[in-house]
């Protein structure tokens, strides 16, 4: 991908204008993935200020507001952090995860309020990223991304969706045998986005789909998406992602943010801020 420079953006969200559909006709399931990641997922430095909202089955709803960085380094090793902010129960949670360009992903939680621990894990195409993430209706792989290393595609027959056409393609684990597919995408023809996502269960029965809203036009073929929502179909819950601010510049994504040391220096363990809290009054 070629860079023209450090870009600097700030999303108003702008509506999606209508672009000469791409011909992928003869594509695999694959070489579509491909192309959908090599347009839209691939940008070094991208900082975001989003509001989370859950909404339960009666309606009842908790917002959330948080930062995400992600970067994307030369040699293809891609680190993210969501970081949050409101309200005070998950204040300084942290989500630090990292894909290698071999497949290989790490996650470590960071959680301020049991004295500053980082709980890790690792996948190697083995492991099941389903748990939800917070009480969210997304799971850790939902929120930083499908790794096209650990799934095997195959596409579908091409479907017209409220006047609209997309390529279809199945998402399985690579390792091991499944009869039904994990996920199911469907990728616009005009613009390359996903803005859909069903997710299946063992039994192919639909758990939660995703879908993506508001879709606006970053840089060049790049199209972002300013909501996102995830609708658990088991649970009758949902869970709202609003980005207020999108920024790329290498300026908001240093590399020291992903350490554990920035994560501890900014968001201090409960008891160590409790204790300065403490002090200051005395």
């Amino acid at each position: 991908m070629k860079l023209a420079g450090w870009l600097l953006l700030w999303v108003a969200g702008t509506a999606i204008a209508a672009e000469p559909p791409v011909t992928l006709a003869g594509a695999d399931g694959q070489q579509l993935m491909d192309a959908v990641y090599e347009r839209h997922q691939q940008y070094p430095w991208v900082f975001e200020e989003q509001a989370m909202i859950l909404i339960d089955q009666s309606g009842q709803k908790e917002t959330r507001t948080l930062r995400r960085y992600s970067r994307v380094e030369s040699d293809g090793l891609s680190r993210f952090l969501l970081l949050f902010e409101t309200p005070a129960d998950v204040r300084g949670v942290a989500l630090l995860a990292q894909q290698k360009s071999d497949g290989l992903s790490q996650q470590a939680f960071y959680l301020p309020a049991l004295g500053g621990t980082f709980v890790e894990s690792e996948s190697n195409g083995d492991a099941r990223h389903e748990d939800n993430f917070l009480g969210t209706d997304y799971s850790i792989e939902n929120l930083v991304g499908e790794n096209l290393e650990e799934h095997r595609y195959r596409r579908l027959d091409d479907d017209v969706i409220d006047e609209t056409d997309y390529y279809v393609v199945d998402s399985y684990w690579r390792e091991g045998e499944q009869v039904h597919a994990q996920r199911r995408h469907f990728i616009r023809k005009d613009n390359l986005y996903i803005d859909r996502t069903d997710h299946f269960d063992d039994l192919g029965r639909l758990r939660k789909r995703q879908t993506h809203h508001d879709l606006v036009n970053v840089h060049g073929d790049m199209w972002r998406a300013n909501m996102m929502m995830m609708e658990n179909r088991e649970l009758n819950h949902r869970t709202v992602i609003k980005i207020n601010r999108r920024v790329f510049s290498a300026d908001y994504v240093p590399e020291e943010v992903f350490t554990r040391q920035w994560i501890i220096n900014n968001q201090p363990p409960v008891e160590d801020a409790l204790a300065t809290e403490v002090a200051g009054r005395d």
